[in-house]
């Protein structure tokens, strides 16, 4: 370093930069030096204006994206959001990440954030309650945004929930409170890890988890119980077989054809299914009953496709 001078940009003590003069003849004198200090504090003062202007618009994007989930007036919504370098006009959806790994604090923010504008979602991003709240222009692709978080944050083990769409300010805390309902069904089904749309969530959207999922999961005991233990003991895949059958409409063609089995093989289970369930597919009630069931026993088991 004996060829160069080194002055730091360092205002309040904090470095923020350094400016270098490289003199391989040792030919600075203390002018040099002089102006290498002066240029250092006019770089200090402007680094340090940067920096509180980016400050100010974080704090700017963070107020209005909460202002946002709460409800916020159109016109004031747009005006703000343009200041800041957003356009809220056209779908939006809000989207609640939490990972198991780390605390949601601002760099786990920050590198949710990393992750979206990786997939050009252009988003506005908040912590609420430790969920990292986005406000993004666009639907996110499926599956798409857990798989650029799991890079970025170098685990699986978190969940997405995305909520309905939204075409003006004033319906993103409805969206906001899809997201959540959708991030709870994610976590509360056992395949915990993943994405989830409100869309997607069908009976769930209805169905309450939290202290209720108890009686959930009652519910399908009830129906599906003997199903579901004999598959167990027996390695079989009755109550797929009947979940793709509702799934079918009841057409035996369209059941055999997505379970790669023969006609006869569907009849054959089809009965054994009525045999160990003691419930009659025929009955307007217990096939009701044993549909949703089945809708629910498959997004329990793997969360909403």
């Amino acid at each position: 370093m004996r060829d160069r001078l080194v002055a730091v940009a360092a205002p309040r003590g904090e470095l923020l930069g350094a400016l270098c003069l490289v003199d391989p003849e040792g030919r600075a004198d203390e002018r040099a030096v002089r102006a290498l200090d002066h240029a250092a504090s006019a770089l200090a003062l402007e680094l340090a204006h940067l920096r509180e202007l980016a400050e100010l618009e974080l704090r700017l994007r963070r107020e209005l994206v909460d202002d946002l989930l709460t409800g916020a007036d159109d016109t004031s919504a747009y005006a703000r959001a343009e200041a800041v370098g957003h356009d809220l006009h056209g779908p939006h959806h809000v989207v609640a990440v939490r990972w198991a790994d780390g605390p949601a604090d601002d760099g786990f923010l920050r590198a949710v954030g990393r992750a979206a504008a990786g997939l050009g979602l252009r988003v506005l991003p908040t912590r609420r309650s430790g969920t990292a709240v986005l406000v993004a222009r666009g639907r996110p692709a499926e599956r798409a945004l857990h798989s650029a978080l799991s890079r970025e944050l170098g685990s699986p083990a978190g969940a997405v929930g995305v909520g309905g769409r939204c075409d003006s300010p004033h319906e993103v805390p409805r969206s906001y409170q899809e997201a959540l309902r959708a991030l709870e069904v994610r976590q509360g089904s056992h395949g915990a890890y993943g994405i989830t749309f409100f869309d997607d969530l069908g009976l769930y959207r209805i169905l309450r988890t939290g202290k209720d999922q108890r009686e959930v999961e009652q519910f399908v005991r009830e129906w599906l119980g003997p199903l579901l233990d004999y598959d167990a003991l027996h390695r079989t895949a009755l109550v797929e077989t009947l979940t793709a059958y509702f799934d079918r409409g009841g057409n035996y063609s369209a059941t055999a054809a997505t379970l790669v089995i023969h006609r006869s093989t569907l009849r054959y289970r089809l009965q054994r299914i009525r045999e160990i369930s003691g419930s009659d597919l025929t009955d307007v009630d217990s096939r009701l009953n044993l549909q949703v069931a089945t809708r629910i026993w498959k997004i329990m088991r793997s969360g909403p496709e």
